[in-house]
């Protein structure tokens, strides 16, 4: 269980490679590169960079020019992966195209490119005239699939986003920007700790999350954000190549996504209260109550949490039938 987290599996078979000494994921996606490449000629299946992938395309501009990749290889880039056939795509798709000036204006130096999961040339180009950004050429099959595969695509549409240096600020993106549609906060960049959303359900339930509740107002949820930040910084430094099992830090206010979260764990309704959730295992863990809520006290309680010295607890309690033995 904790490999399949660890390395986020969500279904078998599957093959990961790692680096012997180091233990860093060379690819997640071994089964697809074995298919491929069933003669094991480029074994072991290392990644291309994003960025030698792109600038090794053709892209093409709606009326079907080409354009220089070295144009906006140093550039903000956003990737989009989407279709004409998908009908989230077909909502989503104007939204952007609508927001493309807001994109421009927040960050010049941004382009989007559509990586297109077309099923035919005529489909695709359709598709990308309403678009006012480039597309990879429809000939650009196998580039497509390697972005995917790279960037661990699995469904669409999907918006990733990358620094001027091809390096990955988000792949996340069609959340940020149906959070942050005026793009405040673009590009977007991870935060260490982050104000509970409904986006992030998915989240506690496949990793390890500390939660800092709180009453909602904003002077108590950037006082949760003040104590965590410091705590988050060293932890995520120090364990970055953990993968799935990387503790993950929030701060929660009294709405409906975080009383859904307590229903769920079965915490009391006080506040400040700082609590662990591994759902996966079932198991929570709580700050001891009436110890002040504080950097240094949250310090300790992720040491002891790291340290395996804290006792857990059941995220659903027995019920009194459960308990009784015949």
């Amino acid at each position: 269980m904790r490999l399949s987290r660890q390395y986020r599996v969500e279904g078998i078979p599957t093959l990961v490679l790692l680096e012997s000494r180091s233990g860093r994921v060379i690819t997640r996606a071994g089964c697809d590169m074995l298919t491929s490449d069933p003669e094991a000629l480029h074994f072991p299946w290392r990644p291309r960079p994003v960025g030698d992938i792109l600038a090794n395309t053709r892209l093409v501009d709606p009326q079907g020019q080409d354009i220089p990749s070295d144009a906006i290889m140093n550039s903000y880039k956003g990737l989009y992966f989407s279709a004409h056939w998908c009908p989230p795509c077909k909502a989503f798709t104007p939204q952007l195209v609508a927001a493309y000036d807001k994109f421009k204006k927040k960050e010049s130096n941004f382009t989007m490119i559509f990586i297109s999961s077309d099923r035919s040339e005529e489909s695709w180009q359709t598709y990308h005239s309403n678009m006012p950004w480039p597309s990879l050429a429809w000939e650009e099959k196998e580039a497509r699939g390697e972005l995917a595969t790279t960037l661990e695509v699995k469904g669409i549409p999907t918006l990733v986003i990358l620094g001027p240096d091809n390096s990955i600020i988000t792949t996340d993106g069609r959340s940020e920007f149906s959070e942050d549609p005026n793009l405040e906060r673009f590009p977007w960049r991870p935060q260490s700790v982050q104000v509970l959303a409904p986006r992030h359900m998915a989240r506690l339930q496949d990793t390890p999350c500390l939660i800092l509740f709180t009453d909602g107002e904003t002077t108590e949820v950037q006082f949760g954000r003040d104590v965590l930040l410091p705590v988050a910084e060293e932890y995520l430094l120090e364990h970055s190549q953990e993968g799935g099992l990387t503790l993950q830090f929030f701060v929660a206010g009294e709405d409906e996504v975080g009383d859904s979260v307590r229903d769920f764990a079965s915490l009391e309704d006080v506040v400040p209260l700082v609590a662990i959730l591994d759902a996966a295992q079932g198991a929570k863990y709580l700050l001891e109550e009436g110890v002040e809520v504080s950097t240094a006290t949250v310090h300790n309680f992720v040491t002891r949490y790291t340290n395996d010295k804290l006792t857990p607890l059941s995220i659903r309690p027995l019920t009194p039938a459960a308990t009784n033995t015949s």
